[in-house]
């Protein structure tokens, strides 16, 4: 999951001031400000396998939460796999399997993995090289299944890494499944343009850990699937109180006029706009305490269908942390936010046929 950027904030709040302390905006005066290019893609994979180097591994029977959750039964999600980094992969060893883990996926066909954009993206936008990447199946511990070699990744043409928009991807293994030393299945997704199912869903994956550390077993925690005004308020709500305390410590620093402050938050706040965009998701909990976080990018949300088979309707995508947080993920009213899945059937479809 990706998290917000403090750099985004500062810019904006520098902004506020600027317009603040004049009385009149030149024309030209925005046309010359250039938004910072967006940054999530190989910064995805270098950071999630740098934070597993540096953190402690808890066991399945020890683990607790994905953030809230529980260790998975084995063969419960066939569909699941992990994508690991080929350059910390090392040997295919415990450690280097486990420290390679970067993003989760599922198996939608026997040679094509559904995963998040954000997930397999260079810096420049490009996707990444299949080499540079593995996909492995067949089981929840990361330390067991099948590591399969990767044969093309094709990235959403209008993903959009700074509003984190359409960000979907698809993995093409460079063979088809045909065996497995574990358990192995794909999961349908969502049909084009169907009803999203506000209510109980499942998320699951091998992402952070409640107290800081990562699971070596896959994870799984039960959230709620919520209408998108949800999430729109609660990120308005913790982006004034973000944007209030950026400004009074910057204004602190530069002996800013408190009056001046004052008006660059009414400009900057007067007219926030939805974060959530008609391709996304709102999903988790109030308390914030069972959610997704980093690592799990790219894993399937899904819901319980009236015949008991799962669906996948969404993608772990990107969240939002307080500006002061003392935890990456798990905070009150801010939701995590999920690709939707029915909006990109007919993508999906068209890519794999051709």
């Amino acid at each position: 999951m990706i998290m917000g950027k403090l750099s985004g904030l500062a810019l904006l709040a520098t902004t506020a001031i600027m317009l603040a302390q004049t009385s009149a905006l030149a024309q030209s005066g925005l046309s010359q400000v250039a938004i910072p290019a967006g940054s999530a893609g190989n910064e995805v994979m270098s950071y999630v396998t740098n934070a597993r180097k540096n953190a402690t591994v808890i066991e399945a029977d020890t683990a607790s939460r994905i953030y809230g959750g529980r260790a998975s039964t084995e063969g419960a999600w066939p569909a699941q796999v992990s994508l690991h980094s080929t350059t910390e992969l090392g040997a295919g060893d415990a450690t280097g399997l486990f420290q390679s883990q970067f993003c989760g996926g599922s198996l939608i066909t026997r040679q094509w993995v559904l995963t998040a954009a954000h997930c397999v993206v260079q810096e420049d936008g490009r996707a990444q090289e299949p080499g540079a990447m593995k996909v492995r199946t067949g089981s929840i511990a990361l330390d067991k299944g099948d590591l399969r070699d990767v044969a093309r990744i094709i990235v959403h043409e209008n993903y959009d890494p700074i509003l984190t928009d359409n960000d979907i991807a698809l993995v093409q293994l460079a063979k088809p499944i045909t065996e497995s030393s574990g358990p192995v299945g794909a999961i349908p997704v969502a049909s084009q343009g169907a009803p999203l199912p506000v209510g109980p869903a499942i998320v699951i994956g091998w992402g952070m850990l409640e107290d800081g550390k990562f699971p070596t077993t896959l994870m799984e925690t039960d959230i709620d699937v919520l209408d998108n005004a949800v999430c729109n308020k609660g990120m308005a709500e913790q982006a004034k109180i973000d944007l209030g305390t950026y400004l009074l410590s910057m204004g602190k620093i530069n002996r800013v006029p408190q009056e001046t402050l004052e008006r660059a938050f009414q400009i900057v706040t007067a007219d926030l706009g939805n974060v959530l965009t008609e391709n996304m998701i709102c999903a988790g909990v109030a308390s914030g305490a069972r959610t997704s976080c980093n690592g799990d990018s790219g894993g399937p949300l899904m819901v319980k269908q009236a015949d008991g088979k799962w669906l996948q309707v969404g993608i772990v995508s990107w969240g939002r942390q307080p500006l002061i947080a003392d935890r990456a993920c798990g905070h009150k009213d801010l939701y995590a936010v999920y690709t939707r899945l029915s909006n990109y059937f007919d993508w999906i479809a068209s890519n794999i046929r051709n």
